[in-house]
């Protein structure tokens, strides 16, 4: 007796999946996020996302072969960029 299958397309699968910030966390675990996840969150490409994580630019864990983010890594990762000496606020804010 063979098992049912079901395909779904690309479209289905991305439509069926929760997106982050509405997945729940269980027991103070932080759910990580794919290359995708992340990049869409930061508003980039999922490849430049990539080679920064390569370069070790950005906080990124590797798990086997794929990339994972974590939302709060990236989140003091910004903060500390915008609050770098290296980073010109007054360009990013508007503000003098």
């Amino acid at each position: 007796m063979g098992y049912p299958t079901t395909t779904l397309s690309f479209q289905q699968q991305v439509s069926t999946r929760t997106p982050p910030q509405e997945r729940p966390r269980s027991g103070g675990f932080e759910e990580l996020l794919d290359l995708r996840e992340a990049a869409l969150l930061l508003g980039m490409h999922w490849k430049t996302l990539e080679i920064m994580a390569r370069g070790r630019r950005i906080p990124a864990l590797k798990v086997g072969k794929r990339w994972r983010f974590r939302v709060s890594a990236l989140n003091l990762w910004l903060e500390n960029g915008i609050n770098s000496n290296t980073t010109n606020h007054a360009a990013l804010t508007g503000e003098e």
